[in-house]
């Protein structure tokens, strides 16, 4: 469509002058008809009138005048008179608005740069200092990177295929930084030591198989093993496993813990869990202790901040001087925890776990409230010299009174379980319960100097089981603790006695119950409800109960050698 414009003589001589005559260009740049003789011209109408008598045909001018025009609001001479100030803005808001986008794209543009420019150990680290895995990568030219395993703060675990040895490893790369190869060092330490110990590999400890050094990384190659605990909670859907399966944790993990007590290692592990513990076949119940990162050897503790909070003891808690006793609180509320299937304490803080603690075990002696570097931060020191909980005076709404809150209960001693899931089950007695609750309240005693060891944990009658026991009778059964397993405070602060590496052999095999993992003695094996094959020099004892998604763990299966 082509337009003529047609305005007055006074008014084109307005426009004609500087500076307004930059406006008319762009008031005519929207004119078709290139080629016209009138195109781009401003037309007054004494130029028409002369046009008409130089033989210009008028009609046919006139026809080209579109019948038709836009919306005057719109009209590029509109926005240049009357709406010119609105039009000024409208061109800064579009100007402004395209220098900030050019300004925020030239800033990301030059933080990317920064970012690719600025490289941590020559491009194989990322910002946190931990190696960038690749899949397929050869460390050394012998271990094929596989898959990442998990991270912490220390480092990544990777799946790795050792072309060597021909199996699959699991490799522990620790962050480049010091601190954390410092660390390292220390349980790299401990593990050869345990190792050393351990040739036979039959005390529940994870096998340091060697470390290198890997581009400024320190890499621990362990054996691979399966789920841990926590994982075969989750798939009980947090139900808990059979008190069964529980006595099998809880009698390896009590000889593993009489082997890290031995003289020649006096070892503390620090950060026991359910995370740490590891089952090293997801068909069978035999399981490792993993992740030494923070351990240290009695006399030599290095940290003050250990233990995971759900299992932090009450010394720990209270800062006092800790020793080897503290694996065995945290056992405590580990077994707890695999057969209800819910933490025993589950503080949201330190404060909360105490009162929580508090709360099931009542309050804790007065000697070592005394003797607590930070009691203050749970507890009031009355004029009448006894304590009280600091929660319990300022919400006595939220918390429960101390000791109100009771073990029997948690464990439905006489309910048939946690929640009476187990009601009628083999196993799940009221004799075998108390035996348990017995047993579980001697390993959370608050003082760590009568705590139970693994010495006389493992001769707790809970781990041993007559042929003339019913399922489920309690007659006989004393709520209180057994003489036979009562802790000698003459045996020192531990209440063990030395036991050498040698010796422990002995002491298990004296102490293991009938649903051990070894018994040397056919004979020992009584009250078995199940299926029972002899097959060779091995005995395969199959409990069948307890569906769930790892049914071959959760079987019950133990194979006695």
């Amino acid at each position: 469509m082509e337009v003529l414009c047609v305005i007055h003589a006074p008014l084109v001589q307005y426009f004609t002058t500087p500076p307004y005559s930059g406006i008319l260009h762009i008031l005519l740049t929207g004119v078709s008809d290139v080629g016209g003789p009138l195109y781009g011209r401003l037309v007054a109408q004494e130029q028409l009138d002369s046009a008409g008598a130089a033989g210009v045909d008028m009609e046919a001018m006139q026809a080209r005048i579109p019948t038709h025009f836009r919306d005057a609001s719109t009209a590029p001479l509109r926005k240049l008179s009357v709406d010119l100030i609105k039009t000024y803005k409208h061109i800064n808001e579009v100007y402004y608005a395209k220098k900030k986008r050019r300004a925020q794209g030239t800033q990301a543009e030059n933080s990317s740069h920064k970012k690719e420019r600025k490289l941590y150990n020559d491009g194989y680290d990322d910002e946190n200092h931990d190696y960038i895995i690749k899949n397929g990568e050869k460390f050394l030219d012998r271990y094929q990177i596989d898959s990442l395993i998990g991270k912490g703060s220390f480092g990544q675990v990777v799946k790795a295929f050792d072309h060597e040895e021909v199996c699959h490893v699991a490799i522990k790369i620790i962050k480049n930084k010091k601190p954390f190869l410092n660390q390292a060092q220390i349980e790299v330490m401990l593990l050869e030591m345990m190792n050393k110990a351990d040739v036979d590999n039959k005390y529940y400890i994870v096998r340091l198989k060697r470390h290198f050094m890997w581009r400024n990384h320190l890499c621990l190659v362990f054996e691979l093993l399966s789920y841990n605990l926590y994982d075969l909670l989750r798939n009980t859907n947090f139900r808990g496993v059979s008190l069964n399966l529980t006595r099998k944790f809880a009698l390896q993990l009590c000889t593993a813990l009489l082997f890290l007590a031995s003289p020649e290692l006096s070892i503390i592990h620090c950060d026991l869990k359910p995370e740490n513990i590891l089952l090293c076949n997801p068909k069978r119940s035999a399981i490792k202790i993993v992740d030494f990162g923070s351990s240290c050897q009695l006399g030599q503790r290095i940290y003050q901040y250990i233990q995971s909070r759900f299992y932090r003891s009450p010394e720990v808690l209270l800062g006092i001087p800790y020793d080897l006793a503290i694996d065995m609180w945290s056992l405590g509320c580990i077994l707890v925890e695999m057969h209800t299937g819910e933490p025993l304490f589950s503080g949201a803080n330190e404060v909360d776990q105490m009162t929580k603690i508090v709360e099931v075990l009542g309050m804790p002696p007065k000697h070592l409230l005394d003797k607590g570097r930070k009691t203050q931060k749970y507890f009031d020191l009355l004029p009448n010299d006894t304590y009280v909980l600091y929660k319990q005076q300022k919400e006595t709404k939220k918390y429960r009174a101390p000791g109100t809150r009771r073990l029997h209960d948690i464990l439905g001693v006489e309910s048939g379980g946690p929640g009476g899931r187990r009601l009628g089950e083999p196993g799940h007695s009221v004799s075998d319960y108390l035996k348990f609750k017995d047993l579980i309240l001697r390993m959370l005693d608050f003082d760590p100097k009568t705590r139970i060891t693994p010495y006389y944990a493992l001769q707790h009658n809970f781990f041993r089981r007559t042929a003339d026991e019913g399922t489920n009778t309690s007659a006989g059964v004393s709520s209180t603790p057994s003489p036979a397993v009562q802790p000698i405070a003459e045996a020192g602060p531990s209440n063990q006695p030395a036991i050498s590496v040698r010796l422990v052999d002995s002491i298990i095999e004296s102490s293991w119950p009938a649903f051990g993992c070894v018994a040397h003695n056919p004979a020992q094996i009584s009250c078995l409800a199940g299926a029972i094959c002899l097959c060779g020099f091995h005995l395969i004892v199959c409990l069948i109960r307890f569906p769930s998604p790892m049914t071959c763990i959760l079987a019950d299966t133990v194979v006695i050698h």
